[in-house]
């Protein structure tokens, strides 16, 4: 059976016109072929949905009120594997607002959210690795169809790219930074160090003491470790440094 013959029997199935498909209809690679033709007769002609729209605007509802649910229980498919076989590779689940149940449950959802996350960054957006910090963000994941993987990494960005690029980034460098990660002395040490020597360029802690200024908190977006680590008090950071230069004299 051709395509116009097939899309002719799921109009008549659409116009009630006739109760059901044929029987066999669905048996067998052809019946898969079959259900390609219906979806793509669907979503493209019937609804005039945009190819690349599609996992914006389609979602289990859209198929199945449109009797496409009985031939995809035949097969097992969920809405999504419906619309993979009528478009192979050309979506991933994670683009839908409706991701498939259970998509992101254990070690298997887990690997998924990874592999989702470093397709966006490195093939869809192509974003530097030394940029990654900036642009992952909340924003990030809702742009992008990733609040599921957001959520299961416990809505922190840093949590999510560790998993991602282990061991690659330190949380500071996040805009969103982890809660708790500023009473964490290692952390607060290896932010001032970063931020002394390599981003205002002072030569020693001892340069630092006499020139670093309060605005230079802001201009470097670095409020956070001011007001969390040293209370948004100046002291408190000369203090901090002086306590490194004693520790650099023992």
């Amino acid at each position: 059976m051709n395509r116009e013959q097939v899309i002719e029997i799921y109009q008549h199935v659409l116009e009630r016109k006739r109760k059901r498909f044929p029987n066999y209809f669905f048996v067998g690679k052809e019946g898969k072929k079959y259900m390609s033709y219906m979806t793509r007769y669907l979503l493209e002609q019937h609804l005039m949905i945009r190819v690349h729209e599609i996992p914006l605007q389609v979602g289990a509802n859209t198929l199945w009120s449109h009797r496409l649910r009985p031939p995809a229980m035949l097969y097992g498919w969920n809405y999504y594997e419906v619309i993979d076989n009528a478009y192979p590779g050309r979506f991933k689940p994670w683009q839908f607002q409706q991701v498939p149940d259970k998509y992101w449950d254990g070690e298997e959802g887990k690997k998924r959210a990874i592999e989702a996350v470093k397709y966006v960054i490195e093939k869809k957006l192509k974003i530097p690795l030394n940029e990654i910090p900036i642009q992952v963000n909340i924003h990030f994941f809702n742009q992008h169809s990733l609040g599921g993987v957001f959520s299961l990494f416990g809505q922190s960005p840093f949590q999510v790219i560790e998993a991602v690029y282990p061991g690659v980034f330190r949380p500071w460098q996040f805009a969103h930074v982890p809660m708790n990660c500023w009473k964490n002395e290692k952390y607060i040490r290896e932010a001032m160090e970063d931020f002394l020597f390599k981003q205002l360029h002072f030569s020693s802690y001892k340069d630092a003491l006499l020139k670093l200024k309060r605005n230079h908190f802001t201009d470097f977006q670095l409020t956070g470790l001011f007001q969390m680590a040293f209370d948004s008090r100046m002291n408190n950071v000369k203090k901090w440094i002086k306590n490194q230069l004693i520790n650099i004299g023992k």
